[in-house]
């Protein structure tokens, strides 16, 4: 039995999410399918995490096991054959049998994408705030409050499965172009609708000028109700995962 790890692009517009669910399609149900007619045996993958409905990915990566002579540049070749257009493997090679996609991670890198103006050919892979005023200074001066280790647990939808929410967040960016705002990133983790509340909170430090230690307050007092609205899953990508 060999181990495997894929590193795969994805447009999640037409799947409900990463994880197999009942009478949905998934992009982790395409590509098991996808395994099972290659390898004549039920194949199952295991990913780095999950992405909600209409997330995109960059950069995934899922690991399978399989008793195979096949070349991984061969099992690469034969799954962009089989795969919809969009689901992409980037590349495929062997690695030990301790090797898990998700726990051997160190860090995890995620982009948001907010256009300035709206697109009908971005609204897809882009989210966009009409009514929202985005002053990049003022999100650039909130970001330092979210670096370091801390208890995230009330950014989090659903945390009932989790022995901790303590994340700690390596770096996180604002960059602003021409015609969009993009958002960086890195942590150790994150929590289920983590960043799209994240995204949402900044927004709305923007919107109503509030402190830039406005999230350090969030973290201390775990209030709910003081964060921004969530953002929509269109604009978020997994950008990136460093093992």
């Amino acid at each position: 039995m060999k181990k495997f790890l894929l590193n795969f692009c994805y447009d999640g517009t037409d799947f409900h999410g990463w994880q197999i669910q009942e009478e949905y399609i998934t992009i982790q149900s395409v590509m098991e399918k996808c395994l099972t007619k290659i390898f004549k045996i039920e194949t199952s993958l295991v990913a780095s995490g999950r992405t909600d409905s209409g997330v995109h990915a960059y950069n995934q990566y899922a690991h399978f096991s399989a008793r195979t002579r096949m070349l991984p540049e061969n099992i690469i070749k034969a799954l962009n054959s089989l795969l919809p257009n969009s689901i992409y493997i980037k590349d495929c090679k062997k690695v030990d049998s301790d090797f898990h996609a998700r726990f051997s991670a160190k860090s995890r890198t995620y982009l948001y994408k907010i256009n300035k103006t709206f697109n009908p050919f971005e609204r897809n892979y882009s989210a966009y705030f009409p009514k929202k005023k985005i002053k990049s200074e003022k999100i650039r001066k909130a970001l330092p409050y979210l670096i370091g280790t801390y208890d995230f647990e009330v950014f989090a939808s659903d945390t009932s499965h989790l022995n901790n929410c303590l994340c700690t967040i390596i770096s996180a960016k604002w960059e602003e172009y021409q015609n969009q705002y993009h958002f960086f990133i890195t942590a150790n983790r994150f929590l289920h609708n983590m960043v799209r509340r994240i995204i949402g909170t900044l927004l709305k430090i923007s919107q109503y000028d509030l402190p830039d230690n406005y999230i350090q307050e969030i973290l201390e007092k775990q209030d709910y109700k003081m964060l921004g609205e969530t953002a929509p899953p269109q604009g978020l990508y997994l950008y990136e995962i460093e093992y």
